[in-house]
């Protein structure tokens, strides 16, 4: 599903080789996120370009969120923004939230974590793809061919980036998670 709302205009983005060092940052957030969310989250995912090794992406962490009720979550907004997170809803689609962490020096993300619900299509998606890209290192070389490519042709407009990059993501999908 995509999100009309989300404006890309102007938004600064960079392909860097993969780090080894991202499951690390990921590692020491969940653990925060974890005493954040307490029992409310039912498990906590490093999900993305940078959960794939080998894998050229953006430097920004992308955590899975998996929660019993999603409208519990939002007892802890107040909780994540003091932690330096933005709070920007149902962002990406309905029954989901998003939180946003980005460096201050550059205003560039350094995380942004997506809660969903237990048992919502999204996860399988998600973890699905990680998982897929794991365990299929001539797909990874394929798709971080293609995101090199991409941010050669389109350095200054992370939409188009975007659209090339998901119309990608959504072929896979398709191959992948539904070959029926």
């Amino acid at each position: 599903m995509k999100n009309n709302k989300i404006n890309y205009e102007g938004r600064k983005y960079e392909v860097v080789p993969h780090n080894p060092e991202w499951s690390v940052t990921f590692e020491k957030e969940s653990q925060e996120l974890k005493e954040i969310f307490g029992g409310d989250a039912i498990e906590v995912e490093h999900i993305g370009s940078t959960s794939i090794p080998n894998l050229d992406s953006k430097p920004t962490i992308d955590i899975l969120i998996i929660a019993d009720n999603i409208t519990i979550t939002d007892q802890h907004i107040a909780e994540m923004k003091s932690h330096g997170y933005k709070y920007l809803g149902e962002y990406v689609m309905p029954d989901s939230r998003l939180f946003v962490k980005e460096r201050e020096e550059k205003a560039d993300r350094l995380f942004n974590v997506h809660i969903f619900p237990k048992g919502h299509k999204h996860i399988k998606e998600m973890i699905g793809l990680r998982d897929y890209f794991r365990d299929h290192p001539e797909e990874v070389e394929k798709y971080a061919k293609l995101k090199k490519e991409l941010a050669t042709k389109y350095p200054d407009d992370y939409g188009q980036y975007r659209k090339f990059k998901d119309e990608y993501v959504e072929d896979l999908k398709k191959r992948v998670l539904d070959p029926d």
